[in-house]
């Protein structure tokens, strides 16, 4: 009968060998944890030296595994390209973000580190350090990519625990704003102002904003807006019934440009939704406007006819938007130099002083949100009509407070 095996993460019998100069090398045979046996040697000064050595080497030894062959001994870059190559099932968005997260941000601070050296508090101080110079939000992200790493890490069988759970999880960070949507005037005002801006219908922006204000989509899933067939055979726009079927959304892919992505941002993001008459007869107003240039993107570039990029068309949003019933920068949304006209094209800076400063192209999902919610559709709804996997989503973000109530007080009238 043969001998047994070495258990898992035992060795052998510790020999020693005389080295010149001196030295004294202490060698073992360790049974690694993919179940191979491996020589493990160290060296030191003396015996003692030599054995002290060797013991803490075995104390946070783990073999290779999995396909990045990590060890505990493994660079944090090693680790974060393993992490970055393996499939998740992220969109193109999610992908570039921390991508461009783990390039500026983890590498550089724990880039030179070993798995071993990574312990909660050097998170903590880490991230700390992240938010401070780029911002919580980058800390929040940087957060969630190595709380992936390490899952990554401790499957592989590269370390036991995952620092990031157990690191501090507060990080200095400004007080959360409440959420604001456009009341029912205000939005009266704003689609007034946008149709009767020629710079707007120059960019063809009026159409946009009444979408976004009629169906509460992403400006992404506005921009794949398009006439055409699903994989099952039906219309993606049916004006008959008024339904959309929102299953797409423009991303920007790095050495390939702007393309359709064949999914929205989350799998919660796909719904079939129904659209307002207005917005029906806006769609059919577009569609004979075209005639037979009509191609299958309906919000499409105003000269090029091709995709639309939503960081440029955020950004003309936001110069109107801070342009409209401003004194201050005289309707151009720039600040004015001395001389009174705009800087040049390099050197502008935003006017964030007008009345519609604060609106963004998301404040338009946050308005549909709350009109919803205000004629009574129960929170699921409304998650639904957004594409929100949560309806906590819902109603933390996206609901305007309602801070006073004729309901509450006839209520608590005596």
């Amino acid at each position: 009968m043969g001998r047994p095996p070495l258990p898992l993460g035992t060795s052998g019998k510790v020999l020693y060998f005389a080295q010149p100069g001196g030295q004294v090398k202490a060698r073992v045979k360790f049974r690694d944890y993919d179940g191979r046996v491996r020589l493990v040697s160290k060296t030191g000064a003396s015996r003692a030296a030599a054995e002290r050595a060797l013991k803490a080497e075995l104390t946070t030894r783990r073999a290779p595994g999995g396909t990045a062959a990590l060890t505990s001994g493994s660079r944090m870059t090693a680790l974060a390209d393993a992490w970055l190559a393996a499939d998740h099932g992220w969109s193109t968005g999610t992908e570039r973000t921390y991508r461009s997260v783990v390039r500026t941000q983890v590498k550089p601070a724990f880039g030179q580190l070993c798995l071993r050296e990574v312990t909660p508090g050097v998170v903590g101080r880490a991230l700390s350090a992240i938010a401070k110079n780029s911002g919580p939000g980058a800390a929040k992200t940087a957060r969630a990519c190595l709380s992936g790493m390490f899952a990554l890490a401790v499957a592989d069988g590269a370390v036991a625990v995952n620092p990031v759970r157990d690191a501090p999880s507060r990080l200095n960070t400004a007080t959360k704003k409440a959420p604001r949507a456009l009341t029912r005037s205000e939005t009266a005002r704003l689609v007034e102002l946008f149709h009767s801006s020629s710079h707007a219908a120059e960019l063809d922006l009026p159409d946009l904003v009444d979408w976004m204000l009629a169906t509460g989509c992403r400006i992404g899933e506005a921009l794949a807006l398009r006439y055409g067939i699903n994989g099952d055979g039906r219309p993606l726009l049916d004006a008959g019934a008024g339904t959309w079927e929102v299953n797409a959304t423009v991303v920007r892919v790095p050495g390939a440009g702007l393309t359709i992505q064949p999914r929205p941002k989350t799998a919660a993001g796909w719904r079939v939704i129904a659209l307002p008459d207005f917005a029906v007869r806006m769609l059919q107003r577009r569609r004979a406007a075209a005639g037979d240039t009509a191609g299958e993107l309906v919000f499409a570039a105003p000269l090029a006819r091709g995709l639309r990029d939503p960081v440029n068309v955020s950004g003309h949003l936001r110069q109107l938007l801070d342009s409209f019933d401003c004194e201050r920068c005289a309707g151009t949304g720039y600040q004015l130099a001395p001389g009174g006209g705009t800087a040049g094209a390099r050197q502008r800076n935003r006017c964030a002083e007008g009345p519609w400063s604060w609106v963004t192209s998301h404040t338009f999902r946050k308005t549909v949100a709350t009109r919803l919610d205000e004629a009574g559709l129960a929170p699921r709804q409304v998650a639904d009509q957004l594409g929100h996997a949560n309806p906590s989503m819902t109603l933390d973000v996206y609901f305007g407070r309602q801070v006073v109530s004729a309901d509450v007080a006839r209520v608590l009238d005596r």
